[in-house]
Formats: structure tokens, C-alpha cells, sequence
């Protein structure tokens, strides 16, 4: 991995991150809906499938997080 690619890593990893705060900041206005009853099942399968969404971001998050924090203790040079 040279300097241009452990940078491109960085950025997938900030844009990672980004995508997977707002994915939260959405299941949190999901969230916000609830009453002290039960949600109707529209809004419960939209917090759901919206859930899962957040839960695959912060995934990729992490994956990239992972890859970025292995070249960063190895140096990038080694990392392939």
C-alpha cells in the first residue's frame, strides 16, 4: 500500500463513519415517534428495516476502521 492508497483508506474510513452517524441520527427521529403505546406496525417496520440499515453501516465502519487501524500499526508500507 503506498501513500496515495493508506489516504484513500483514511477517507473510505471518515465517509464510513459519516454515513453510519447519519444512519443513527435517523433511527433516533424513528425513535423519537414513539407514544406509550405501541407504534402501528407501519412505523415498527420502518424503525426495523431502518435498524438494519444502521446496523450494516456501522459494519462497514468498522470493517474500514479495521483495515485503517492494521495499516496504522504496522505502516501502511506492510499492510497489503
Amino acid at each position: 500500500m503506498n501513500d496515495t492508497e493508506f489516504k484513500g483508506l483514511h477517507t473510505s474510513c471518515i465517509t464510513a463513519f459519516r454515513n453510519y452517524v447519519t444512519s443513527a441520527k435517523l433511527t433516533a427521529t424513528l425513535l423519537e415517534k414513539c407514544t406509550p403505546e405501541p407504534l402501528p406496525l407501519a412505523d415498527r417496520l420502518d424503525l426495523l428495516v431502518q435498524e438494519r440499515a444502521e446496523q450494516e453501516t456501522h459494519s462497514i465502519y468498522l470493517d474500514a476502521k479495521r483495515i485503517l487501524r492494521k495499516a496504522a500499526r504496522l505502516g501502511y508500507h506492510y499492510s497489503d
